[in-house]
Order: C-alpha cells, then structure tokens, then sequence
C-alpha cells in the first residue's frame, strides 16, 4: 500500500489541547493529528521506511503529544502490548468464531491476550476500520482471514515489522505465515467416498471460482471421478456453482433433485452449502441416504440432527488455530524466525461417517 505525504505542522491551538490530555497518548492520537494511516504510523515506530515528511509529522505530533512508546527492554523492535489481534470478515461464522476459541487459550498460556476485530464492510467491500482498529492498540502481531482487498493493508503491516498469519484463506500477493485444512484432499475424500459406494451420476455444489477453499475442493473432487477405474469408471458429474449461502445451497440442490435422470449423490463443498441441501431434501420429501446420497461439509451439529446421520467432511479446526497461535508466537518472539521465509501448512480432514451415503453396489 502506497504512502502519500501529509502535512507535517501542527498548529499552536493544536499543540495546546495535546499539552491538556492526562490520557497517554496513542496510535490513535497520532493519526488525528497527523491525518497518517495507523499502518503508517506502526511502521515508523517500528523501524520501517517511512517518507521524510511523514517521520517528520509523527515525530511533532508525538512531540507535542507527550507520546512514549511501551517497549520491554527485550523487546525493542516493537512496543509490546502483549496482545495478538485477530481480525475476521464476521462474527456470524461458527468457524470463524471457533478459530478465536482455538487460538485463545494457547496465546493465554503465552502470556497474550487477544483482540478481536471483524470488518464485513458494506456495499462497496471491506473497510480496514477494523484493521486500524488493532494496529491503534498497538497488537504484537495478526492473525487473519483475509479477503483480497485486504492484501495493500496487510502488507503495509507486514513491512512495518509486525506478523501476520493467514487462516484459512490463502490470497495471492500476501507474504504471511498460512494456516489451513488440506481442502484438495478433503475434496478428494469426499467423492472417493461416493465412487466407493458405486455412485454414477454425482453432483457438486460449491462456491464460485477464485475462492481458494472452493476450488482446491473442487479440485480434490474431480481428481477421485477421475482416478476411478474398471468397474468404477469415472461417474458423471453435475457441478453447481454460486455464492456460498445456505440459500444457493438450497436453491442447488433443488435443481439436482429436479434433475432427469435425477443423480443419486451430491457432495456439498461448505457448511452453509450442506445445510441448504439438507432443507431441500426435508422440503422434497425424499429421503435421505436412500432417494439422495449426500456427504456435507463440517456442521457436526447438523450430523446429529439429520436423519439419519449426515456423513460429513471435518476439518481440525482447532488445530489449525493452535498451529496459527504457535507460529505467531514463534514469529513474534524468535529473532531468527521473524527473518525466516513464510511458511504454508496444511493440516488433514477426516470423514465423519453417518448413514446419509447409499450403496448402490448390490
């Protein structure tokens, strides 16, 4: 994210009201009274390059404002508040809320809290009101899923010396720490499952292109069609592609059971997907794992409930957050590693098997 020159005068009237604060100072304080972004201001306090008129503006502001930095004497690269932000595109995902509930209890036992932040933006995309949010509270480092809007911001953060670790959402351009489900591989588990219950004609419902998590399902899913041989020759496919909402679940898996010849078993590649396709089915009046196969994404609760039981797709969620938290600790703490090159890692799903798969061997 390019950084554009501010003024670097603060008036007297200016000056006299910072003089009157019993407040420390903050981040926050700064950029009022400099117009700076807080990215721009982090990277300026934590030895990054900044542009001579805007390490001008902060020095004054900071001057003016009677600002001191917190810095542990063994911590002199960054002020260290001891908190961890972690920033997601909405609190009304249980997956996302479980990476909190995950990452957490280890930074805790780290001696970190954690900050929460969550930044849907309105119609014109995400914001990074929620970003400034953090980096005003002066967070040792980010976990995050981020959007590809989010890639200027969170590499401006990046560059001022504080880590970031992507969740879930791998997003070219960003070079951050990456955490995630193997999802080509849980793509693949899931249609060889079907192809090992002689399933034919299948159909896939999964988000649009250029989401990572969809396409490397997708990706899995047609390899196993495609790696079935002789008597499992490879099944048809019927792939449905939209927004990944219960409702375009829904609405998918509606078309499938309108299709004729109708395919005997869908694999829905989300959560929300799968459970648009469980109202569907309930809504036909067909049963499931006897009219219509389904395998479904997570959404152990909708296992339980279904029936019979939903077989379903599980990613170790809380093992991604606790891989996410030690590798931000590592970054945030070991010299050595900080420098190092960014690391991608890829944790296996497994199969919850239910009794929503029909065999069609016999």
């Amino acid at each position: 994210m390019s950084e554009e020159p501010r003024p670097t005068n603060v008036g007297p009237d200016k000056k006299r009201a910072m003089t009157r604060r019993e407040a420390p100072a903050t981040y926050a304080d700064i950029q009022n009274a400099t117009g700076l972004s807080l990215a721009t201001i982090s990277k300026y306090y934590n030895g990054g390059n900044v542009l001579k008129a805007n390490r001008e503006a902060i020095k004054s502001a900071s001057e003016a404002l009677g600002f001191r930095l917190n810095r542990n004497a063994s911590d002199l690269r960054r002020g260290a508040s001891r908190t961890v932000g972690v920033l997601l595109p909405s609190l009304l995902s249980s997956f996302h809320l479980s990476i909190v509930a995950g990452a957490e209890p280890y930074l805790r036992a780290q001696g970190f809290s954690v900050l929460l932040a969550s930044d849907q933006g309105g119609p014109m995309g995400r914001s990074n009101d929620a970003l400034d949010l953090l980096l005003g509270r002066q967070v040792d480092g980010i976990i995050t899923m981020p959007s590809l809007a989010d890639v200027p911001a969170l590499t401006s953060v990046i560059e001022s010396g504080i880590p970031v670790v992507s969740v879930d959402l791998w997003q070219p351009g960003l070079n951050a720490d990456f955490v995630c489900l193997d999802n080509v591989g849980a793509g693949f588990m899931a249609g060889q499952h079907l192809v090992d219950h002689g399933h034919k004609s299948v159909g896939i419902i999964v988000g649009h292109p250029g989401v990572s998590t969809m396409d490397e399902r997708y990706s899995g899913f047609m390899d196993s069609m495609e790696s079935a041989t002789g008597a499992d020759a490879a099944p048809d496919v019927h792939v449905l592609r939209g927004e990944i909402t219960y409702e375009w679940g829904r609405e998918a898996m509606a078309t499938i059971l309108s299709m004729r010849p109708r395919p005997t078993a869908v694999f829905a590649a989300n959560y929300d997907l799968a459970l648009g396709a469980v109202i569907a089915i309930n809504e036909s009046g067909l049963r499931l794992g006897r009219d219509i196969s389904l395998v479904g994404f997570d959404g152990v609760e909708i296992s339980r409930v279904t029936r019979p039981p939903l077989t379903i797709v599980t990613q170790p969620v809380s093992e991604i957050a606790r891989e996410a938290s030690r590798i931000m600790h590592s970054r945030m703490t070991g010299e050595k590693v900080i420098l190092s090159e960014p690391t991608m890692t890829r944790l296996a799903g497994s199969l919850q098997i239910g009794a929503s798969v029909a065999s069609l061997r016999e």
